[in-house]
């Protein structure tokens, strides 16, 4: 890195933009759950805006990646090396968007869809 914060800033938006996509997540997903606008996240992703550490740790957390491994990236210029290690974590999203749908229902019928999910799973579990 040659110093230019700037060129950091936008460095480090473009990793974290990535990586949320990656995970099937929008900026709207991401910047609720950390509590932050939709436009503050946006200016982050586009480097107009620096992250703090504490919200740099929010999303990394968010994102279920090292915050270490992010700014390698992102200092080194070689995504492709850490980052690719995160390729199991490409359904992030998906689990995401079930687990806030799931939790959006009222408790009697979550109830009943976790005990048709855990009998499914259990049937599964049984064939050969």
């Amino acid at each position: 890195m040659d110093g230019n914060l700037q060129d950091f800033d936008t460095r480090l938006g473009a990793r974290l933009r990535e990586l949320r996509t990656r995970r099937g997540l929008s900026l709207s997903d991401v910047s609720e759950e950390i509590g932050i606008s939709y436009q503050q996240m946006q200016k982050h992703e586009a480097g107009r805006n620096s992250v703090s550490v504490k919200r740099m740790l929010r999303v990394t957390a968010l994102l279920a990646v090292e915050p270490c491994a992010v700014l390698e990236s992102v200092l080194t210029e070689s995504c492709d090396d850490r980052l690719s290690e995160l390729q199991p974590f490409q359904r992030m999203g998906e689990r995401h968007r079930i687990l806030k749908a799931y939790f959006s229902l009222p408790e009697e019928i979550r109830l009943a869809f976790l005990s048709l999910a855990e009998e499914v799973c259990g049937q599964m579990d049984e064939k050969p």
